[in-house]
């Protein structure tokens, strides 16, 4: 009995040293920054870096749509997460809703390193106020098989295509109703009546059900569906091309002749957070060039922080539109709060049903 009480007093010993001698551990198990967001915003090639500096976990949930994350913002009522990357269709929702608070902005010194068309932007800006920070951005893209899709789609017709049937992916999304509306030649793609819906937008969409293999709900689940030959087309995000340029696979990129939509991605603070003074860290750390060129490198999307270009070489730079980023930004038709949301959401699932 002495044996084993002296055995516990000295693993309990053991633990306190090892506790007093790498403060930055015991930190780590008593500090978390909870993320919800976007896949490969959170990756460990620069999260890590963070949690080693400042001794905190970092703990994603990964979504696949705005949809998803409002509705699990909502339901945790500031108890379960302390951040969101928030694309344009949800900023506005989460500042209506009272789900998120204004930025420090004297907390976050990077912020002035921004590119100037990322700085207080109107879709993270209320009241002339931020409450967002921008992480990166980037169109929607045509993705297509090479192998079997030959040559390069000059329009967003070819989903339609009789031979692709049952080989095209779409996102399980209702902000898709605005591509459709952009194929049309809509002039407001984001503010599109119950009636125009049903008569503008309704008939193209639903010619597209036929074609539809799967609805993605993340950009693995799309590549996979690539990868297992399952599909030869989709719509889909920078972050899948990467993962299948990884593996090697036969990818082709493109936006069409009609143009395309985009997001443009903000960090929001969320109301209730225990957590805002690591939260305000980590947002001007994802500023910094050494976390913004990993994070471009693994999910393909475009920087917003003038920190990163020494970083990049002249083709880098070039691939990303840094060079004329305020004219190639305002081509992309970026993701926008629709007004009447839930008439969007009840047709896709009508769409989604069939």
């Amino acid at each position: 009995m002495m044996k084993r009480l002296i055995a516990s007093i000295v693993s309990i010993c053991f633990v306190l040293v090892a506790c007093l001698s790498f403060p930055e551990i015991a930190q780590a198990k008593s500090c978390t920054l909870r993320i919800i967001g976007w896949e490969g915003y959170m990756d460990a090639s620069f999260a890590k870096p963070f949690e080693q500096k400042y001794g905190c976990k970092v703990i994603p949930t990964y979504a696949g749509s705005s949809d998803e994350m409002y509705a699990k913002i909502k339901a945790s009522k500031g108890k379960t997460y302390d951040l969101v990357t928030a694309s344009g269709d949800l900023t506005k929702r989460l500042y209506d809703a009272n789900l998120v608070e204004a930025i420090d902005l004297s907390l976050v010194p990077n912020y002035k390193d921004l590119f100037p068309i990322f700085q207080q932007p109107a879709y993270n800006t209320f009241d002339g106020q931020a409450y967002g920070v921008s992480i990166a951005w980037g169109p929607d893209f045509l993705i297509y098989d090479k192998s079997v899709v030959k040559s390069e789609p000059k329009s967003w017709n070819v989903l339609y295509q009789p031979e692709y049937q049952g080989k095209v992916s779409l996102p399980d999304y209702p902000i898709f109703n605005a591509d459709v509306a952009l194929w049309k030649g809509s002039s407001n793609i984001y503010d599109i009546s119950k009636d125009q819906l049903a008569t503008e937008i309704k008939p193209d969409l639903f010619r597209l059900r036929p074609q539809v293999r799967k609805f993605w709900n993340s950009q693995g689940e799309l590549a996979q569906l690539f990868l297992n030959k399952e599909i030869a087309l989709a719509w889909g995000w920078p972050v899948a091309i990467e993962e299948l340029k990884r593996a090697n696979f036969p990818v082709g990129a493109t936006i069409p002749q009609e143009g395309t939509t985009g997001w443009s991605d903000s960090w929001m603070l969320l109301k209730g957070s225990p957590n805002k003074e690591i939260a305000h860290a980590w947002m001007n750390y994802m500023l910094t060039g050494e976390a913004q060129k990993p994070m471009t490198e693994v999910t393909g999307y475009w920087a917003v922080s003038q920190q990163v270009l020494p970083l990049l070489t002249a083709e880098q730079r070039r691939d990303s539109h840094l060079e004329d980023i305020e004219n190639y930004y305002s081509q992309i038709h970026f993701w926008e709060t629709v007004p009447n949301y839930d008439d969007w959401v009840a047709l896709w699932n009508e769409f989604r049903g069939q």
